[in-house]
């Protein structure tokens, strides 16, 4: 086997990965790229401040309090009926938005395509799902779910009514043995699918706009066909530890010819916070998950 060359192949890929990813910061940016490419070291003190300061533009305001760790906010409460769920097996979920009266709301308004956006993940951020239930005329909210492994998952819906956006969340327990995953440390690549995935961005500050490129590669090679999904290129999701406070990021740049998705985010506390990334590539949604800290 000839290491060398294998090293200078792999050497090249990564050199294909920096100069993609400069170039699309550089056009995202408006010609200066970010300093660095590599994740913020270092562990900071979790605060108490609600993750509602990260949206970005084009999307509803927040409403306050809502940040996926509560069900009410801003009168508005989000009602679970699911049985006890058991591993592995399929359940049919059925939700419901209720105002400070207790009637059902129907009336919703469509973010990236959808009326409601459900994320479902275990406590330590593993057997992460995004669905869209599907609503009813009497305002109920149904969707297909399964719940891989035993453990307490956070079940958040993300919608928008009256002009604002409410992340409201509920826990659910799956009985069984748990075997937890430790959060893998932070990273700037991610590999699923056969795919590569590489963020670039500077030292990730808190209160300040933070700009995130990912570049999606496979064999070395950018992905030129990245298919839209959800009407954009990419769709992402931070989630704070330890509390899985939660923040829906919308695009704002893609460079189709050379595989890239910008991001800008703000991060409201200094910790760790674990990024969902999906794309669409050869007709099949890929989730690919970083760690990331903020000082």
């Amino acid at each position: 086997m000839n290491f060398k060359k294998i090293a200078l192949v792999a050497a090249g890929a990564a050199l294909v990965i920096a100069v993609l990813l400069v170039s699309s910061l550089r056009s995202a940016s408006g010609g200066s790229a970010m300093g660095g490419m590599s994740m913020a070291p270092g562990e900071a003190m979790q605060g108490e401040k609600s993750m509602t300061g990260m949206q970005m533009q084009g999307m509803a305001p927040l409403a306050p309090g809502a940040d996926g760790t509560r069900a009410t906010a801003d009168g508005l409460t989000l009602e679970l009926d699911a049985t006890t769920p058991s591993a592995g097996q399929p359940e049919t979920w059925t939700l419901r938005v209720l105002d400070a009266e207790g009637r059902s709301v129907t009336s919703f308004e469509r973010d990236q395509t959808k009326l409601m956006h459900l994320i479902v993940v275990r406590d330590d951020f593993t057997g992460y799902q995004h669905l869209h239930p599907v609503l009813k005329p009497d305002g109920d909210f149904v969707v297909p779910v399964t719940l891989g492994q035993p453990g307490r998952y956070r079940v958040i819906a993300d919608f928008t009514t009256l002009g604002k956006r409410y992340p409201l969340g509920v826990d659910i327990s799956v009985p069984g043995k748990v075997k937890r995953v430790p959060l893998p440390a932070p990273s700037s690549m991610s590999s699923v699918d056969g795919y590569s995935v590489m963020s670039a961005h500077g030292a990730l500050k808190v209160d300040r706009e933070e700009q995130l490129t990912f570049a999606v590669m496979r064999s070395g090679r950018p992905v030129t066909d990245l298919q839209p999904y959800l009407g954009t290129y990419g769709h992402l999701v931070a989630l704070r530890k330890p509390d899985l406070a939660y923040s829906h990021i919308h695009p704002v740049a893609d460079d189709r010819r050379a595989g890239t998705i910008t991001f800008d985010a703000e991060f409201p506390t200094a910790g760790t916070y674990r990024l969902f990334l999906q794309f669409r590539a050869e007709g099949a949604v890929h989730t690919a998950p970083f760690t990331v800290e903020v000082e």
